[in-house]
């Protein structure tokens, strides 16, 4: 009967949960919870498995030792407990096998000594003392016992004790525990065996650090059973010295056959008599001692080599380090030249490696031919290059070691040697172009062979080098034969004396077949004349005869007789029909194709010609023009053919009239007249008129002379077109303001739409008819011839135009840009004054111009330029108009040259122009704008852009200093003529720029003026009448001149009398 027990903890309320399920009766499972102490639950758990169990087998029996595994010889104890009562409540029998060993008896232990026999199921039963029934089975002992005796193992983390290190040994009995051991060592050199440890280890290792033969057994149970001893374990110690794998030869690399030292070397055990241990990965076995020696090595000695010295059985070194052989197939040197062919008289170097080593000596060989015996040349040479200065095949090899050990032969390499003769290939015949059916030769000539028999080498197009006894190659060729040929020499007597290699000559080979073409200087010739004829082959290359052909092509080529032969090439013919040729070269001959045909044709003599109407040198785009076909001979009547490249056909007459003319137009015309009455006699065509249009108007140029205007003086107006003869008419203009103009502000700059004529000035043409008009100046109605045109008595400022015209009907161009010329004077009418009062300003001040005069609307202008770029401008695009007042900033206008102002009134009055300029200097000339009246008192100032003037200031005029202290000032009290000019100062070191200063002559001066001139004339006329008495009266060789006192100029009265010889 069976019993399962689920025993449940609940660790937080104290309690326990058992379970007893019961597999004969399936009882439910009991749950008892109680909160109680611990002695109560165990008292109810040993409860429940006795109302459960009954007569259950609840008895122990137990061995000790409790191990598994027994070994004859060993004792051991069976112990029975009935786990009930006390044990001297029961009475104890013990079973072997179902046989009983031990009738009932007080004692609860059984001891046996085991044999192998005694294996088998042991089992106990206790029966209660006094009863004879109720008695208590145990569970089934099994026992395996072994007849043959343990024996202990003995292993080793490691057999050698490295320096300053230990060993760890365990010590195990197979298939069995429970044991103790017991450590055995032999000390060297000792037959004696010492017990390790003065108790058995409970443990089953130990570890030493000393060297020595090691054994170990096991015991347990009491009294002890013994293993049997565990085999020998040598424990080596590892001495400080160090081994070492080295190659005698200390050869960076190993070839197969060389012969080869492995030394084992022990690092400070010169005295020592060593035993020398190695081992390798080769599938070779090394020796036992210090040399391995190896006479002959090849790849079955690859691997790995590592050594290691013995002192005597129980002391060695640590192993070496891995030594790594590596062998290679025997080398083939490289053998290479600083230049494969040796100048006359100079050498080459050969250079013969074995890889990158050094251990090399070099052998070197040559032969003189392929059929002739090797020489040795050099023999175990440490460097590896050498000098030659003969031709042959070289090679070489290398050798090392003793025996020496060579490499395998090297390539051979060949060497030429150059002598002085010239090779020179030359093309027979030498024509830049050869077409293919052609022969040609290909010539090697040799300078200064004298009587050497040479062999021939070529270089042809394929890449392909052939020898050749021959000097010359003839070739049919093809297209295949073009490309480079060139040639050498080579001493048959010395193979390897070569001339150089000739100059490259190119043959060219055309695979078509040229043709020739024909041309005649004319298709149409007089009677009488002869036409030249002009044969030549395309592609143009020389050599060519010609063969001329009339008629049918069947026919036989022209004799000399039937032309006139004017070069090669080119013949006269004075027949008319249909001509063709061909060129021929080469023997034998090589024939072109045939040319195409050209028809000459015979004609009247009469030669045409288009003729332009109007011959102007340049026609423009709108212009009438007419072209004309004009023949000789007024008797004949003609009917006119045209031709043009142009996009319009002419009629069939002699006049062609273009009304507008257009850049459709422009072209090439021809003409030419065919007899009326004789329909197949024509003239020749005339020569081409190329006539060009020129799609854009023409400008004219004004200029204006002065610019700037003198009371009284005129005013030239010169207006330049190009091709001024080609029949021009000059129509002059005033630029007069239109009415509605003031209320047009403008500003014509770069953002305009304008144009650049020719003298790279900008114009704009047209919002500048939104401001101006213009109006005809008297006597330009029609035009005039000349193109100049005089103002007299101009007074104010004025603009002006011009424009010219030509042709019926006339065509004009367009007007030119207005100029105008500045007046300075001011005006009641109108007038400008600016504020302050001088030319000159700093670019960062404002400027107030004024304007003044017999109108109440005003507008003040500007004229600038900078570079070609021309501006004009009224105040309220680059300032500030109020009423007739303007406010400018002058930084806006610092990169223009010489900006001019003026005044303009609503009924188109022109005020005096001024000049106002911005700088960007220190120091200012302060100068007035205006012209100064002769006899005013004027002052000039010097003008700091920052602070005040405190030391010395000079004024200069035209250059010339003419004042020099600390005055700021430059004071004249009464201005003259005399005093205009260029002005400015210099204060520390600072010039301001130049300014003129005009002045202008009072009325009274202009009257004494007008007076001395007269006064002078009259006293010429009469110093004239004088000298014409004194030459009358006076001998010859005097002539005296008497001066007299007139009423306005006083001289002194004395006779100065100049003498000279008349002949």
């Amino acid at each position: 009967m069976k019993c399962y027990y689920f025993l449940t903890f609940s660790v937080s309320h104290f309690c326990f949960s058992v379970s007893v399920v019961s597999s004969s009766d399936r009882l439910s499972a009991l749950s008892v919870r109680m909160g109680l102490t611990v002695l109560s639950v165990l008292s109810l758990f040993l409860l429940n498995i006795t109302l459960c169990c009954g007569d259950a087998q609840d008895a122990e029996l137990s061995l000790k030792p409790n191990v598994s595994h027994l070994f004859a010889g060993e004792s051991v104890t069976f112990i029975c407990d009935m786990r009930e009562g006390n044990a001297t409540d029961w009475l104890y029998k013990f079973n072997w096998n179902d046989q009983e060993m031990i009738h009932f008896s007080k004692s609860s232990s059984y001891s046996l000594y085991l044999t192998a026999e005694l294996s088998g199921n042991y089992q106990c039963i206790g029966r209660r003392n006094g009863s004879t029934t109720f008695t208590k089975q145990s569970n089934n002992l099994t026992l395996s016992i072994s007849a043959l005796g343990p024996t202990a193992t003995i292993t080793a983390d490691k057999t050698t004790i490295p320096v300053g290190g230990s060993v760890t040994l365990t010590c195990s009995v197979q298939g069995s525990a429970g044991w103790t051991y017991d450590w055995f060592r032999q000390i060297p050199d000792s037959h004696e065996v010492a017990n390790n440890t003065n108790t058995s280890k409970l443990q089953n290792f130990i570890r030493v650090s000393d060297e020595g033969i090691y054994q170990c057994r096991g015991r347990r149970g009491n009294p002890g059973f013994f293993t049997n001893l565990s085999k020998v374990y040598h424990i080596q110690k590892t001495l400080s010295n160090r081994a070492f794998v080295t190659l005698q030869q200390n050869w960076t690399q190993i070839f197969s056959g060389e012969m080869i030292t492995i030394k084992c070397e022990i690092q400070g055990g010169e005295n020592t008599e060593w035993q020398y241990e190695w081992r390798t990965t080769s599938s070779k076995t090394p020796p036992t001692h210090s040399e391995y020696n190896i006479s002959r090595a090849s790849f079955s000695y690859n691997g790995q080599y590592w050594c290691k010295g013995r002192r005597d059985v129980f002391f060695s070194t640590a192993w070496s380090d891995a030594f790594t052989l590596k062998v290679s197939n025997k080398p083939r040197p490289t053998i290479t030249a600083d230049r494969r062919t040796i100048p006359a008289g100079g050498n080459a170097t050969l250079s013969c490696s074995v890889g990158s080593y050094n251990e090399w000596k070099y052998f070197w060989f040559r032969r003189a031919s392929v059929f002739t015996e090797i020489q040795v040349i050099r023999n175990k040479e440490p460097d590896q290059m050498i000098t030659v200065t003969q031709g042959g095949i070289y090679y070489c090899k290398g050798g090392r070691g003793n025996p020496v050990f060579f490499t395998e032969d090297s390539d051979p390499i060949t060497i030429e040697k150059r002598v002085s003769n010239k090779a020179v290939v030359s093309l027979e015949p030498s024509w830049p172009l050869i077409f293919s059916g052609e022969k040609i030769t290909v010539r090697c000539q040799i300078s200064l062979g004298g009587s050497t028999e040479w062999e021939y080498e070529w270089s042809k197009p394929d890449s392909s080098t052939v020898l050749e006894n021959n000097a010359y190659l003839n070739l049919n060729a093809s297209v295949i034969s073009s490309g480079s040929y060139r040639c050498m020499g080579k001493n048959k007597q010395e193979l390897f004396s070569v001339t150089e290699w000739s100059d490259v000559i190119t043959l060219t080979v055309s695979g078509n077949r040229p043709k020739s073409s024909i041309s005649a200087d004319s298709r149409v010739f007089p009677e009488g004349d002869t036409v030249t004829l002009t044969c030549s082959v395309t592609p143009s290359t020389p050599g060519w005869s010609y063969y001329w052909y009339r008629g049918k092509k069947t026919s036989e080529p022209l004799t000399m007789a039937e032309v006139v032969l004017h070069s090669d090439g080119q013949i006269g013919v004075s027949q008319e029909g249909d001509y063709w040729c061909r060129g021929g070269r080469g023997n034998p001959v090589y024939y072109t194709d045939y040319s195409d045909v050209i028809s000459i044709k015979q004609t009247v003599r009469n030669r045409p010609a288009v003729t332009l109407h109007p011959n102007w040198p340049e026609v423009y785009s709108g212009e009438t023009i007419t072209l004309k076909c004009e023949i000789p001979g007024e008797d004949t009547e003609w009917d006119y053919e045209w031709a043009t490249s142009s996009s319009h056909q002419p009629p069939n007459q002699n006049e062609y009239k273009i009304n507008s003319v257009s850049t459709s137009h422009h072209g090439h015309y021809w003409c030419k007249g065919r007899m009326r009455s004789a329909q197949q006699n024509s003239t020749m065509w005339s020569a081409s008129f190329q006539l060009k249009i020129v799609y854009d108007k023409p400008r004219p140029v004004l200029t204006v002379s002065p610019s700037w205007l003198s009371p009284g003086a005129s005013v030239t107006l010169k207006c330049e077109v190009e091709h001024p003869s080609a029949g021009w008419s000059f129509y002059w203009y005033k630029a007069v303001r239109w009415e509605s103009g003031m209320n047009h502000p403008y500003d014509y700059d770069s953002y305009d739409f304008g144009h650049f004529d020719d003298d790279r000035d900008w114009i704009h043409y047209n919002r500048i008819n939104h401001v101006y008009k213009y109006e005809l100046l008297p006597g330009s109605i029609s035009g005039t011839a000349q193109d100049s045109y005089i103002i007299h008595g101009q007074t104010h400022t004025a603009g002006y135009v011009c424009r010219a015209g030509r042709g019926d009907p006339e065509y004009h161009t367009d007007h030119s840009q207005p100029k105008f010329v500045w007046s300075a004077d001011l005006n009641s009418a109108a007038s400008l004054t600016v504020s302050p009062n001088s030319v000159q300003h700093f670019i960062f001040d404002s400027v107030t111009l004024n304007c003044s005069g017999n109108s109440s609307q005003w507008r003040v202008m500007i004229f600038t330029q900078h570079g070609y770029l021309r501006k004009l401008l009224e105040c309220g695009n680059w300032g500030i108009m109020t009423e007739s007042t303007c406010n400018i900033y002058l930084l806006r206008y610092y990169w223009y040259q010489d900006p001019v102002y003026w005044c303009e009134s609503e009924s188109g009055q022109f005020s005096n122009g001024i000049n106002i300029t911005a700088h960007y200097t220190g120091v200012i000339l302060v100068s007035p704008v205006h012209p100064v009246n002769e006899g005013d008192s004027v002052a000039l100032g010097c003008k700091l852009r920052t602070g005040n003037l405190n030391s010395t200031v000079a004024f200069y005029k035209n250059g010339k200093l003419i004042q020099n202290d600390d005055r700021e000032k430059l004071n004249i009290p009464a201005v003259s003529k005399f005093d205009e000019g260029f002005y400015k100062c210099e204060y520390s070191g600072h010039e301001s720029p130049e300014s003129w200063m005009s002045v202008k002559a009072s009325r009274s001066s202009l009257s004494v003026s007008l007076i001395m001139g007269l006064v002078s004339g009259i006293s010429l006329i009469l110093l004239l009448f004088l000298l014409l008495c004194c030459w009358h009266k006076k001998p010859k060789g005097t002539l005296c001149i008497r001066l007299v006192k007139h009423s306005f100029l006083v001289f002194s009265e004395q006779t100065l009398c100049n003498t000279f010889i008349v002949t």
